[in-house]
């Protein structure tokens, strides 16, 4: 997977993600660089969608599909592994999950998985993680998704959440709309 930084410019100060830390830098007395970011169609239309959230489709309930005893195990480690690296170190995250099998038809069926496997109270704090197991498990992400961490300003708090086939695949995470992008990960 890719990731495309996305500087924001915020009270005099300059707000960009460390792609191999994951986390965020601010600099003071910043100048202004021209250069331009090449940014792909489909980021570009995912960026569109966290401008105006309100154009993105409805999250459709779907059906899972039977998987054995085994795939659900192997998800299941899987999914720990994933959390576990991604608290080590960003990179490390991302690493792991370009061994992930699309085993989901979509993000949808992935997270709701990702859900039912994980305790509730403590979802806020793997959005991360949740959203690179949806998209290393997902089978159309590749094509039409985007994963993007977002910062609140001022107060620096992060969060990750995905944009996927014209939707937000998470219909229990209400708090990305409060977020502005700085990075994406397609």
């Amino acid at each position: 997977m890719q990731i495309i930084s996305l500087p924001i410019n915020f009270d005099k100060k300059l707000y960009k993600l460390n792609s191999f830390f994951g986390i965020l830098l601010e600099f003071e007395n910043y100048k202004p660089n021209d250069a331009n970011i090449i940014i792909p169609e489909k980021v570009r239309k995912a960026l569109n969608y966290c401008d105006k959230p309100y154009t993105l489709g409805n999250t459709k309930i779907i059906l899972d599909s039977e998987r054995s005893k085994l795939t659900n195990y192997l998800l299941k480690v899987f999914l720990n592994l994933v959390i576990i690296a991604s608290i080590i170190n960003f990179r490390l995250g991302k690493f792991i999950t370009g061994i992930g099998n699309t085993t989901f038809d979509n993000s949808i069926q992935a997270i709701k998985f990702f859900r039912n496997n994980k305790p509730g109270a403590i979802q806020n704090d793997l959005c991360l993680p949740r959203s690179l197991f949806a998209a290393s498990t997902s089978n159309i992400f590749k094509e039409k998704g985007v994963i993007f961490i977002g910062v609140a300003l001022p107060s620096n708090s992060m969060h990750a959440w995905i944009i996927e086939d014209n939707i937000q695949p998470d219909p229990l995470d209400n708090m990305w709309i409060n977020f502005q992008p700085v990075a994406v990960i397609f």
